[in-house]
């Protein structure tokens, strides 16, 4: 049969781009625009480019092509990171062009087309993207609650996918909930897939890795990302430390088969971050902690305050029901992105994200400040 001009299920099925409506309405803004939509830091990085002596290296170092597993002097250093600091038993790391990257070759390597990856939810939005991308079927089931996710396993159950602290609502999950994911993906046989990307951004209580438990490690792929912990979200540095020397040696591949390597002029950058560590994520998070209570405090749309992350999870239904983008449209409008809850799950129309680390605490102030002049004017 023809293919031609008809697209791919992939090309049919993965979401548009979440703010793809909302820019027609800021178009009309004619002002500063403050963009609280997006996962990013005002904070100037630890390390960047121009700290690297470029000079001093030899050119073979940055110009070849590079070892598809990643800069070794940064593969040892995120091995020992894991070891020492984060007390994970794993078989390796792979270097990969961001987080995203990570789970996508974590999705390939561990679910077959129809096989089916539990989404514990709100969810990051790309995790729905990507399985759709290889035709898995996205299961949604509520963050947190261990009797709704064992009823929603069956026999396709490959993945678990959850993050911690969770992006969009900044929640966590504590020992015993981590626990219980851990026994119900040894019942079903399945991977876990933990997102750990905030992991350093904690505020009133302690980040736990599922990896940690010895029931857990072997089955789990944990990622991280540059982008977050170390303000370098341009440079697209992440990593998967993985359990399973198998499932290591595919993700291997499929990174060796998707971008070769992640360029080694950011991987010299990531490593320099990585080792002034806690000295920039300390302060980072308790930049973020004081950023986070501002808008909560100022905000008029009820939120809960997040222990870790960088968002707050407003809920909007008491100016429009259900689906909050006409709210959301209006804000646009007034010069400000939040992101649309509907981006983030099914049941998460009426709520929007609202990222507090991304721009400077006068500009938060004044994006929220336009926030609550449109819900005071709204009718």
């Amino acid at each position: 049969m023809p293919r031609f001009p008809a697209l791919s299920t992939a090309g049919e099925h993965v979401p548009a781009s979440i703010f793809a409506r909302l820019r027609e309405h800021l178009a009309r803004y004619r002002g500063d625009v403050i963009p609280l939509q997006i996962g990013d830091t005002h904070l100037a990085p630890p390390a960047g480019l121009h700290d690297i002596a470029w000079r001093e290296l030899p050119p073979a170092e940055l110009y070849t092509y590079g070892t598809p597993a990643g800069f070794a002097p940064l593969v040892d250093a995120l091995s020992e990171d894991a070891r020492t600091r984060r007390g994970l038993a794993i078989a390796g790391v792979q270097i990969t062009c961001g987080a995203t990257h990570a789970l996508t070759a974590a999705v390939q390597a561990t679910c077959n087309p129809g096989d089916e990856l539990v989404l514990l939810t709100p969810h990051w939005p790309l995790i729905r993207g990507i399985a759709l991308a290889h035709n898995v079927v996205p299961i949604e089931v509520p963050y947190g609650n261990a009797d709704a996710l064992a009823a929603a396993i069956t026999p396709r159950t490959a993945a678990i996918y959850f993050a911690t602290p969770n992006n969009p609502d900044g929640a966590m999950l504590g020992d015993d909930q981590l626990a219980a994911i851990a026994r119900i993906a040894e019942r079903a046989g399945a991977w876990i897939l933990a997102d750990e990307v905030y992991e350093h951004y904690t505020y009133d209580r302690a980040h736990r890795s599922i990896a940690a438990r010895p029931d857990a490690a072997a089955r789990t792929v944990t990622v991280g990302s540059f982008a977050k912990s170390y303000a370098q979200a341009g440079l697209r540095v992440g990593y998967a430390l993985v359990g399973d020397a198998g499932v290591l040696d595919a993700i291997r591949r499929l990174v060796n088969h998707s971008v070769y390597n992640v360029p080694v002029a950011a991987q010299h950058a990531a490593l320099a971050a990585l080792r002034i560590g806690s000295a920039f994520t300390d302060r980072g998070r308790d930049r973020y902690r004081a950023a986070r209570d501002r808008a909560h405090a100022k905000l008029v749309a009820p939120a809960a305050k997040p222990p870790g992350g960088a968002y707050l999870w407003v809920d909007f239904s008491r100016w429009s029901g259900t689906d909050c983008l006409p709210v959301l449209e209006r804000i646009a409008e007034a010069g400000v992105l939040v992101a649309p809850g509907s981006a983030f799950g099914d049941a998460h129309h009426s709520h929007a994200r609202l990222c507090f680390t991304g721009v400077p605490e006068p500009t938060l102030d004044e994006g929220i400040d336009r926030i609550n002049r449109v819900l005071a004017a709204w009718s």
